[in-house]
């Protein structure tokens, strides 16, 4: 139906753009994600879109690129995974996280790092495992495991969670080592 849209944002909030072309104002889902990837209110920007029809009508989802794209389709022909689920679970981490997650069968991973739960988590892996295999990168899993360690510090420490993955995201990936990690976050939390 609609493959891409491109034109000028002239609205922009944490889970949704309007943008428009050819006059035309398009109201389109995005996750959190993409919605800090895209520029400010009155730039120009580029999504790759999947409309999805339910009872309360027609719904654009919108994405920064294509690999985004694929997961969330893949993601929302899961029985009890529906379009907002999938927008949270593709706005809170990196996608070869996820995708690590699920071919090496980290259902504790999936369900600690997004708060799916543990049976949707795991319905999760048994139904995408055979169709992203392949498709990651090696050194994410030992990072996510590493994340998991800091965020449970942290919690320790008396941060919130909310905080917490916000100070996560931060960190760059070129930092292996969960030591590392964690001094950066906390950096990142006390600036903050």
């Amino acid at each position: 139906m609609i493959y891409s849209l491109s034109g000028k944002i002239i609205v922009k909030k944490s889970n949704l753009i309007v943008i428009e072309t050819a006059g035309i104002g398009f109201k389109v889902a995005v996750s959190q994600r993409t919605g800090r990837s895209l520029p400010k209110v009155g730039s120009r920007a580029k999504l790759f879109c999947a409309v999805s029809v339910n009872r309360d009508g027609i719904e654009i989802c919108g994405f920064s690129d294509e690999k985004e794209l694929e997961i969330f389709e893949l993601l929302n022909g899961i029985n009890g995974v529906g379009p907002k689920s999938a927008l949270g679970i593709l706005g809170n981490f990196r996608i070869e996280k996820f995708i690590a997650a699920v071919n090496q069968n980290r259902v504790d991973l999936l369900a600690k790092s997004w708060g799916v739960g543990r049976k949707r988590a795991e319905r999760i892996v048994l139904e995408l495992k055979d169709k992203i295999k392949g498709k990651f990168n090696e050194e994410t899993l030992p990072l996510m495991e590493a994340d998991t360690e800091i965020e449970s510090a942290l919690k320790n420490l008396g941060y919130k969670r909310p905080e917490i993955k916000e100070a996560i995201k931060n960190i760059p990936p070129k930092l292996k080592k969960t030591e590392e990690r964690l001094k950066t976050a906390l950096r990142f939390l006390i600036r903050k």
